[in-house]
């Protein structure tokens, strides 16, 4: 099931309404301690969601990429500098880097 509050994958946190005649219990799933207390808070307040295993892979695995982008655009410009063009193709190469990082992990005996 996925995170009732930012849709990604729920890792054991919970929270089921309480048991009443005249409705019916809701079940929500959570990936984290910070997205309950969210939903708890009815969406008040700004947290930090604690990353999952996959998305902490995803950072090491396009940090190579990222940074021969940024190398060739020239190290010492600021973000602010970048053109629209320039951030899309950033994005895009962290994006490409990150698929292949999950393509090169991906078992060869998946069974569908």
């Amino acid at each position: 099931m996925l995170c009732a509050v930012c849709g990604r994958e729920g890792r054991g946190f919970c929270w089921v309404s309480p048991r009443r005649s005249d409705i019916q219990r809701t079940f929500k799933r959570f990936c984290s301690m910070a997205c309950q207390e969210i939903h708890q808070q009815r969406f008040k307040g700004g947290h930090v969601i604690d990353p999952t295993h996959n998305e902490n892979a995803a950072v090491v695995a396009v940090l190579q990429v990222l940074g021969d982008y940024v190398a060739k655009i020239g190290m010492d410009k600021p973000l602010t500098d970048y053109s629209r063009e320039q951030i899309l193709q950033l994005i895009e190469t962290v994006l490409d880097g990150y698929f292949a990082h999950l393509r090169a992990t991906t078992p060869d005996d998946v069974p569908f």
